[in-house]
């Protein structure tokens, strides 16, 4: 019988913490970084409603000011090269041309005087202030806080280095399977530096699964089984690479809520759960490999 070694005794603990939490905790998951407050408009300052409030929310820049390009233009402002837009609609709510009135809108015009009315949708692309040269945003999130020692981030960094996984700063967190790259928002747009780095082992577990690498099943869509599956492993992995890492001495309550998001769409969750520890598991052992080959390589 093969003995069971300390670092397997560790994971089984975190994989039982996590099967307790998921029980205990539901489903009630967040997002790690930092809300920056209502989005508003920063020559106005007046807010962004319906749908443009909850698509500019959700981009995940730190601040909450947003303009069109000649809007920051108009102020001397530059947009930093490479910069997307974000798009917004408005609508406009105008009367017909009398012209455009059919028998019935005719007759009731007759009888009122009153134009019927229609809207106009127009779109427009937006740019946050995070986004913009030289304008300093009063907007900008500070409720981020830091918990991990100055030692301890340069360890966790020296691991993520030597993966050799690229990583780009984004406005939220994936990873780009087709462009084999990570994207996540800067570490001061998190609550804290502990959400930043779990977070970050987060897609990098999912970096673990390509093609070129362990060759996971990418081809589902969101809300399909098999993207469920793949964020039941990216999630395990998170939670085992904290605990190896030192970013959490205890599974958090949010990697047990947002299993069970994915868990719930999933007929099977037993066997599921079963595959994605394995699988977690396999992607943690081809991370501490490379960190054993970037050793080999600087001796030899």
């Amino acid at each position: 019988m093969k003995k069971e070694n300390l670092k397997d005794k560790a994971f089984k603990k975190i994989r039982e913490k996590i099967l307790e939490l998921m029980k205990t905790e539901g489903s009630d998951w967040t997002k790690p970084w930092i809300g920056s407050g209502a989005p508003v408009n920063y020559l106005s300052q007046k807010e962004y409603r319906g749908i443009n409030y909850f698509w500019l929310a959700i981009q995940g820049f730190s601040s909450n000011e947003w303009g069109t390009f000649k809007q920051w233009n108009s102020k001397g402002y530059k947009i930093k090269k490479g910069s997307v837009g974000t798009e917004i609609i408005f609508a406009q709510r105008k009367e017909k041309n009398v012209d455009w009135l059919n028998d019935g809108e005719k007759e009731q015009y007759r009888k009122t005087g009153v134009l019927p009315k229609y809207f106009l949708w127009r779109a427009f692309k937006v740019f946050n202030a995070d986004q913009v040269e030289g304008y300093t945003s009063t907007k900008n999130n500070t409720n981020h806080s830091v918990e991990l020692t100055e030692e301890k981030v340069k360890f966790i960094q020296q691991y993520i280095l030597n993966t050799g996984a690229v990583i780009k700063n984004a406005g939220s967190a994936y990873f780009s399977p087709a462009q084999d790259y990570i994207g996540i928002p800067e570490v001061s747009a998190f609550n804290t530096d502990v959400a930043y780095y779990s977070t970050l082992l987060h897609e990098l577990t999912h970096w673990t699964g390509s093609e070129k690498r362990l060759n996971r099943d990418f081809s589902g869509g969101f809300g399909s089984v098999e993207y469920a599956k793949e964020e039941l492993v990216a999630e395990i992995g998170s939670a085992f690479l904290s605990a190896q890492l030192g970013v959490e001495k205890t599974v958090r309550e949010d990697h047990a809520q947002y299993l069970n998001n994915w868990i719930s769409i999933i007929s099977d969750s037993e066997k599921a759960m079963i595959s994605a520890f394995s699988k977690a598991q396999k992607a943690v052992d081809f991370l501490n490999k490379l960190q054993e080959q970037e050793v080999k390589d600087k001796v030899a």
